[in-house]
């Protein structure tokens, strides 16, 4: 259901011109970057079943995502198209979706809340995660490994993809009320970021896979996730 108030309209037409602007100056996006990024947020205007709602969980996970990503372990570099497009894709592809399955609308919504949940997670998991005290762990033999490497995990980072599961789902409990779709978006996070890393330890390490294709791998998984537990509800 699009937004019928053209005075709201109005107000994020102008809120992503600002949010374009301003991220493209401050580097933090490359342009084509910046078009992907306003193409999801036109989406969920669009086609999401609550478009306010859903234009804001947008908007959460970029800020929340630049936050963590300029903390000053390092120079940020700006994102590009790929870096958009492997965490957003999938949201985008289930808001399209309710395009040709408006009566799973309902359900699409969960899983759209769910992609985005899990790419949230991710990336708190990889950014905060990069300050562990201890060594990261490789998810697929729990022995250490550097920092930065594909499929290596910290206890801070898996309490950081927690958080960003609870952001994430808190905004659609205070819209729904619904406790059992909360959780799933909840853990929608965690499976995310936690299949991402296990994608980035068996294919990204062995360049079977890019970053872009791994993220992609995780925010679906995030968004299958409570696809098929909603089915339940």
């Amino acid at each position: 259901m699009a937004l019928n108030d053209p005075l709201e309209l109005f107000l994020i037409l102008v809120f992503l011109a600002i949010f374009s602007v301003l991220s493209y100056k401050k580097k933090l996006l490359d342009f084509e970057g910046v078009l992907i990024g306003n193409a999801v947020g036109l989406a969920a205007i669009t086609y999401g079943p609550n478009p306010l709602i859903d234009f804001a969980i947008v908007v959460v996970f970029f800020v929340l995502g630049e936050i963590a990503s300029n903390f000053p372990r390092k120079k940020h570099e700006k994102r590009n198209i790929w870096n958009v497009i492997g965490n957003s894709l999938p949201a985008l592809i289930v808001l399209i979706g309710i395009i040709f399955f408006p009566r799973y609308s309902s359900l699409l919504e969960l899983a759209f809340f769910g992609a985005i949940s899990a790419a949230l997670a991710d990336t708190l998991s990889s950014e905060i995660g990069y300050y562990s005290k201890k060594e990261p762990l490789m998810i697929t033999t729990l022995k250490k490994v550097p920092r930065g490497t594909d499929g290596g995990i910290t206890l801070l980072g898996e309490v950081s993809a927690l958080f960003g599961g609870l952001v994430i789902a808190s905004i659609y409990f205070m819209v729904y009320q619904n406790y059992y779709a909360t959780i799933l978006i909840l853990l929608a996070g965690l499976v995310g970021s936690n299949v991402d890393s296990l994608f980035g330890a068996l294919s990204e390490t062995k360049k079977m896979m890019n970053n872009t294709q791994v993220n992609m791998i995780g925010s679906a998984a995030g968004a299958l996730f409570c696809m098929m537990l909603g089915l339940l509800i």
